[in-house]
């Protein structure tokens, strides 16, 4: 009776399926990484002709730069990490800034599934979802600060070179980041109030009354804590507290954002059509800049659109621009993707996620 008792319990743990939550994400995001590959499947055709004209020897050195911005932005989570009181070595995150970037690319959510992925693995370090959200904060923070200087350098290189004079439009990309630059600024300084203040509540108790008027589930609980977060994180006297932490974070964001510019800089050389080193540098923080005021998850083709369009306005022609754009998407989202996957799937066997 026993033996048949055991027989039936080891056929019932066999039919059991075995595909959980997490391992059904795991296909999920791999699937959508595939779709992604077939709907720019023409793209990545054309990019095939481009290398084949390019100078190998540079397109090596841009694989060298590139794999440094994924180093200095290990540096940043680390740095990130330890104004949070967090030590981690910048070896074991390095892998995973891949991985995030793999993330990003497979489910455009701007940059969303990034984040969530990285909360999830920060978890085992002893970080909770609350102090992720705070982590993240802070990063979000150092990108912003060091984006910022590298556009007012752009905008002082574009009065300097008379960019402005010649392409007017151009201006109205800079009366929009005094625009952010200035609501930032304004937030920042309304959630220093220790109390709490009368910011935090409104929104609150508008988005409240919202849920409340549609039948919806109330969130409020939620959007507390993450205004908390944002408020604790934000604080000047904690920043303070941490401030060489902080200010390295910003500094190898700037690695980041610099090092791209090279990337940029260089490949006009391996196409044979080299452009000064100001034009790539302030095309490519324009570039960012309009990916990050995109409302469009993960700013999908506004990057590349954008930077073509800015290289045209320099005088550059409308072919070569897109040969230079096609290679810079080529470095920056095509070879990182199955690193990332590879990455991903190592990650995920070792840590249920």
């Amino acid at each position: 009776m026993s033996t048949e008792t055991n027989k039936d319990s080891d056929f019932l743990s066999l039919s059991k399926p075995r595909l959980s939550l997490g391992r059904f994400s795991f296909y999920f995001i791999s699937l959508a990484a595939l779709i992604i590959i077939a709907l720019k499947f023409s793209e990545i055709s054309l990019l095939k002709e481009v290398f084949l004209k390019a100078n190998i020897y540079w397109l090596a050195g841009i694989i060298i730069t590139q794999t440094l911005s994924y180093y200095s932005l290990a540096l940043n989570y680390r740095d990130v990490l330890r104004v949070k009181d967090l030590e981690i070595n910048v070896h074991r995150l390095f892998p995973v800034t891949f991985v995030i970037q793999f993330l990003n690319q497979a489910l455009p959510s701007a940059t969303l599934s990034g984040q969530a992925f990285f909360i999830q693995y920060l978890k085992k370090y002893g970080l909770t979802v609350a102090e992720g959200i705070g982590r993240a904060i802070v990063e979000l923070m150092s990108l912003f600060i060091a984006f910022g200087v590298f556009f007012l350098i752009s905008a002082i290189l574009m009065f300097h070179n008379g960019a402005l004079a010649d392409q007017p439009k151009i201006g109205f990309l800079i009366y929009l980041f005094l625009f952010f630059g200035a609501s930032f600024s304004i937030i920042f300084f309304m959630l220093q109030n220790r109390k709490g203040g009368g910011f935090t509540k409104w929104v609150i108790r508008h988005l409240h009354k919202y849920f409340e008027k549609n039948h919806k589930k109330d969130p409020s609980e939620h959007v507390t804590m993450l205004f908390e977060e944002l408020r604790a994180n934000a604080n000047i006297g904690h920043l303070g507290k941490h401030k060489k932490a902080f200010f390295a974070a910003v500094f190898w964001q700037g690695g980041v954002l610099f090092l791209n510019v090279i990337s940029l800089f260089l490949i006009s050389y391996a196409i044979d059509y080299p452009i000064s080193f100001s034009v790539a540098f302030i095309t490519f923080t324009l570039t960012k800049f309009v990916s990050m005021v995109a409302f469009i998850p993960g700013a999908f083709g506004v990057f590349e659109g954008g930077m073509t369009l800015i290289l045209v306005s320099f005088g550059i022609s409308a072919s070569i621009a897109f040969a230079v754009t096609l290679i810079f998407r080529a470095f920056t989202f095509w070879f990182p993707m199955p690193i990332g996957w590879i990455l991903f799937r190592r990650i995920f066997h070792r840590q249920e996620l």
